[in-house]
């Protein structure tokens, strides 16, 4: 799996966890983005949305989140993809100055790693855990005696999401879900999970192998002549926003100026 973003400096850290930095009286302090809490953000989106996805449950929480982050609404939920040539498109579109990055995950290594959990070792289905998390989401068990509180997800989960339109399956979009650790999924892992890089490559096999994040920074240097190189692949905003609003962001962005880059 993989995930392009246009500054390298950004973690893989789902919108409802992210902070930012202000100074108060000369000392750095970190907020959150989003002064609501997650349940009551999706409740909201719910409420209002209700109208159009009239063929969604109220109870079914776990849709309703993926509505939600298809549609820019902050979640628990963090995009990927399943080709690495759409990622390296989010990587490079941006104009800004800055460098970017392309994330690599290998989903096997990956997925034993989530498992790695005792809530996946009690014979709980895939159902169960996600059940668990958004019970959790919704403070269900805040009020439970500590020994009375059943077994929750703290790693992040992939999942494969029904795809609600073309773009996302043009994108090949799958989710990584947070559990209970609101860390940055970097943040969470030690040094034997990290793919290393060389000229020479990676091996593709070690024993024991532990590794499945990899990070690949792409100078802004090169950013459009990426671009240039992704479009003769029919990689291009009209290909990964199909309809209308990708051709108009596609015929915009074929006649600037390159000097402008």
């Amino acid at each position: 799996m993989f995930r392009g973003m246009s500054d390298a400096s950004w973690k893989l850290l789902p919108g409802i966890f992210r902070e930012y930095s202000q100074d108060v009286i000369s000392q750095k302090q970190y907020r959150k983005i989003y002064r609501s809490n997650e349940n009551e953000i999706l409740a909201h989106f719910r409420k209002e949305a209700s109208g159009f996805l009239t063929n969604i449950s109220k109870n079914d929480d776990f849709t309703w989140l993926q509505y939600a982050q298809h549609y820019g609404v902050p979640t628990r939920l963090l995009d990927f993809t399943a080709n690495p040539l759409v990622a390296l498109y989010f990587s490079c579109q941006s104009e800004s100055k800055c460098d970017s990055v392309v994330w690599v995950i290998n989903i096997n290594n990956f997925q034993r790693w989530s498992q790695d959990e005792d809530i996946c070792k009690s014979n709980n289905t895939r159902e169960i855990v996600i059940d668990r998390i958004m019970c959790e989401m919704r403070g269900d068990f805040i009020h439970m005696e500590s020994s009375k509180r059943p077994l929750l997800k703290e790693r992040p989960l992939f999942f494969l999401p029904p795809y609600i339109d073309q773009r996302m399956s043009a994108q090949a979009s799958r989710f990584m879900l947070w559990g209970t650790d609101r860390s940055a999924l970097e943040d969470m892992i030690v040094e034997e999970n990290w793919m290393k890089f060389t000229p020479e490559a990676i091996s593709l096999w070690i024993e024991n192998d532990q590794r499945f994040l990899a990070k690949i920074v792409i100078p802004f240097e090169c950013k459009h002549r990426i671009m240039e190189e992704l479009d003769l692949l029919n990689i291009s905003s009209k290909a990964v926003f199909p309809g209308l609003d990708g051709i108009g962001r596609y015929i915009n962005k074929y006649y600037q100026n390159p000097s402008k880059c």
